[in-house]
């Protein structure tokens, strides 16, 4: 133990060495120059005695100066190069990681499928389409912690919708639901947002409305975001492979963000999923945004920290922030159309600017100078559209552009080329 420690220390304090005496060495190279030069000056009689003296000193401190910003490049390029050789060494371990879960997947899958092995069902694992790869550990911990929190749900009518939400995740009756978000005036989809749809044992649609309210009333909601989440994830996957400029807005909830027992293993697989950060973006309501707390706020800066976005919806006040929106990731802000109609008539304060005080048109070129995108929402008719047109507005979303879509099973589960198409 002792020679090893002894062998550490040398190979660590021996770079610190080296540089220290070469320092030493050139700083006394310099200082003869230096004497020399004045020595010269005044023997030569270019200079009187001081004035000899005072220009070697100028020439050592020249020459100590240039080198000095040398030895700081050096160094720079040093740590750069160490840097990249990091962040290629992490990839790599990234990249034998995924490998090795692939080959773990595909000898779980070749045991399942073995010659009278019983197919057994448990509550990790849901009835059918099985999402499978780094999101089925996510999955599983869903329902493993649906499981927990379901049981002893009362009978009464909200009792009655939680078990409902429960059986519908337990069976993976989620479905996801696509709306265009266009980019103006050329109508070209840039984006889709991502809604959360369940259907019953009958398969009957259950539309938010209908089962937001109990999840929330019975600590589900975060399970429901956490899984249209990993949904969001996959048809990323998909999309990415034939154009990577689409991305999709995906709602979470400040539960998820301040849940310090899931957050971690779902900011573990956001970080294995981290090259789709240019592609998926979080969205939370104006409101949870401004209530959020220091928790929820930390969570986002590491979101943030990995490459992910932001994105606050049901904007009802202009008067943002928009330092503070810069500074959490927000990068897209969405109003509904007839709100910025509103605001271009003069009729509330935008960004601490008092109502009336800035032109219309240069709304959204005041976001656009914190990397905050305005998107117009709920536009439904083309009359608004002109007028949305006059305000500069860059993106556009409704059911004029496109109604919300349900995507297929076989495009989320699928890996053959129909699976790059949507709806």
């Amino acid at each position: 133990m002792s020679g090893c420690d002894s062998h550490a220390r040398l190979v660590i304090g021996s770079p610190a060495i080296i540089p220290r005496t070469t320092d030493m060495l050139v700083v006394i190279t310099y200082a003869m120059v230096a004497i020399v030069a004045a020595l010269a000056f005044e023997r030569l009689g270019l200079m009187s005695s001081g004035l000899a003296w005072m220009m070697g000193a100028v020439v050592f401190l020249i020459a100590g100066q240039a080198h000095a910003a040398a030895a700081r490049a050096e160094e720079k390029r040093a740590t750069e190069k160490a840097l990249h050789e990091l962040r290629a060494a992490n990839l790599s371990l990234v990249d034998e990681l995924e490998e090795a879960n692939a080959r773990i997947d595909a000898l779980a899958a070749a045991l399942e499928n073995a010659p009278g092995r019983p197919l057994v069902k448990t509550a990790a694992a849901p009835a059918a389409h099985a999402p499978e790869g780094p999101g089925e550990e996510l999955l599983a911990e869903i329902l493993q912690r649906l499981e927990a929190g379901g049981a002893g749900l009362a009978a009464n009518g909200s009792g009655m919708r939680a078990g409902l939400i429960r059986e519908a995740l337990d069976a993976n009756r989620v479905d996801l639901y696509l709306q265009p978000v266009v980019g103006l005036p050329q109508r070209r989809t840039h984006f889709y947002e991502g809604f959360t749809r369940l259907r019953d044992e009958k398969g009957n649609v259950v539309t938010p409305a209908g089962f937001l309210k109990a999840a929330e009333e019975h600590g589900l909601i975060a399970e429901v975001d956490n899984l249209l989440l990993l949904r969001c994830v996959q048809i990323v996957r998909k999309l990415t492979k034939s154009d990577r400029r689409v991305g999709i807005f995906c709602n979470i909830s400040i539960r998820s963000l301040t849940d310090e027992e899931f957050f971690p293993p779902f900011l573990d697989f956001l970080r294995r999923n981290s090259d789709l950060a240019g592609s998926l973006i979080f969205e939370m309501p104006q409101a949870a945004f401004d209530a959020r707390s220091t928790v929820a706020a930390r969570h986002m800066a590491r979101l943030a920290d990995y490459g992910f976005r932001f994105s606050i919806d049901q904007v009802s006040n202009l008067n943002l922030d928009l330092a503070e929106l810069q500074r959490a990731g927000v990068r897209f802000a969405k109003v509904e159309g007839l709100r910025l109609i509103e605001v271009a008539n003069g009729q509330m304060p935008v960004a601490g600017r008092e109502p009336g005080t800035i032109a219309p048109e240069d709304i959204a070129g005041l976001f656009a100078r914190y990397g905050v995108d305005i998107i117009a929402e709920k536009i439904e008719t083309e009359a608004m559209v002109v007028e949305i047109l006059d305000l500069d507005i860059a993106y556009g979303q409704g059911h004029l552009f496109g109604a919300p879509r349900p995507v297929r099973d076989d495009v989320l589960f699928d890996t053959g080329p129909e699976a790059r198409k949507v709806g």
